[in-house]
């Protein structure tokens, strides 16, 4: 008998910018093309845009202005998430930084999420969250998060099959929710990111505007070596005053293939559960400057690859670009690289880890009605 196909339904976190989780949901999406994509906030703008047509909102999309002060709604996130309607399919794939993995399913779902990371505000960062707020909002501040971990901690219970993009995020599911995961790195493009032009005379930095990207580091670096720094990404509007610094803010897909091939090396300062970027750049045959800790250490082979330091400090990274810069640099050993995080690798891997619970569950419900037919005689 032919096993029938399972009814694949996506819930995204809000997809309101164009960073490595929007990409994934792009990729998952390609990989069931019939699949709608339920999210808690959808911009065509600055969002993925290849979506709009599969795109299903919450409700928090009437609130007027909500895709562009998305952080704020957070404490509507849980309400919202578990809004959805998805008792029409067999099979719910989440895409989890914050609050998709809360969504509501039946037992004769499965649901399998991929997660970026247990929220990081919540659980890695939460000090450090609170001290960017006034001095009066903190309690009411810290209620709320408090009241955030409980719920995040109980709604890791409503998935069946845990996906980390890195190692790192597989031992923070672990220590947070109690869960154990697999692992499949993120998907890198590389058929789009491929190497090409002559190397300009700039470093490189792309990143969303987050102070936990650390970007002020890379600023730093550069201006004590006099070396040029161009940031793509939104994150260099405060530091487009500085004389070394070109602020580009969001670029094209195509201008920021262009700036990677280009680059002397990227920069990564920040702590990341993974990082696609130097994947990216790698694709490119450029070399990359890491914070060694967290998902590059998954991604940058030190002296191979890239230079990996041992401290977010201006005067390591200073030193990590005068050390890649007397690095024997092979663009094709960093182009095989980045091949093994490829989109191909990335969508047979989870299809095989869909497909094996769609058989599970299939086998599940099989037993269940010999069971109840054997009983009836």
């Amino acid at each position: 008998m032919r096993r029938p196909i399972p009814r694949v339904a996506i819930v995204s976190d809000p997809l309101v910018q164009r960073g490595g989780a929007e990409r994934v949901v792009q990729t998952i999406a390609e990989l069931y093309p019939e699949a709608p994509v339920f999210t808690l906030l959808y911009s065509e703008r600055s969002g993925p845009r290849e979506l709009r047509q599969r795109i299903i909102p919450s409700w928090l999309a009437a609130i007027p202005g909500a895709a562009r002060r998305h952080r704020w709604l957070l404490p509507l996130y849980p309400a919202a998430v578990e809004s959805f309607d998805l008792r029409g399919y067999d099979v719910i794939i989440s895409s989890h930084h914050t609050a998709a993995k809360g969504l509501l399913r039946s037992a004769g779902q499965v649901h399998i999420c991929y997660c970026h990371t247990p929220m990081r505000a919540l659980w890695e960062r939460p000090h450090e969250e609170l001290a960017t707020l006034a001095a009066p909002l903190r309690p009411a501040a810290a209620l709320l998060m408090q009241r955030l971990r409980v719920w995040d901690a109980a709604c890791a219970q409503r998935v069946d099959h845990f996906v980390a993009n890195s190692e790192t995020t597989r031992r923070r599911i672990a220590k947070h929710y109690g869960r154990e995961s697999a692992v499949i790195p993120p998907p890198i493009d590389v058929s789009r990111f491929t190497p090409g032009g002559s190397v300009g005379d700039y470093y490189l930095v792309a990143s969303r505007p987050v102070p936990y990207k650390r970007i002020d580091l890379a600023v730093a670096a550069a201006a004590r070596l006099g070396r040029r720094l161009v940031i793509a990404g939104g994150a260099g509007s405060s530091f487009a005053r500085e004389p070394h610094v070109e602020a580009l803010g969001h670029v094209s897909d195509d201008e920021l293939v262009t700036l990677m091939r280009g680059c002397r090396a990227l920069l990564f300062p920040q702590l990341e559960d993974f990082g696609m970027a130097p994947l990216e750049a790698m694709a490119c045959g450029r070399p990359v400057v890491a914070y060694g800790r967290g998902g590059a250490l998954e991604t940058v082979i030190h002296r191979r690859t890239g230079i990996l330091v041992d401290e977010q400090s201006v005067d390591a990274f200073t030193e990590g670009i005068r050390q890649v810069e007397h690095l024997a640099i092979d663009p094709a050993a960093l182009r095989r690289h980045a091949e093994r995080f490829s989109v191909e690798n990335f969508a047979a891997r989870l299809r095989a880890l869909v497909d094996a619970a769609w058989m599970e569950i299939l086998e599940h419900h099989v037993t269940s009605e010999v069971t109840r037919v054997n009983a009836a005689r």
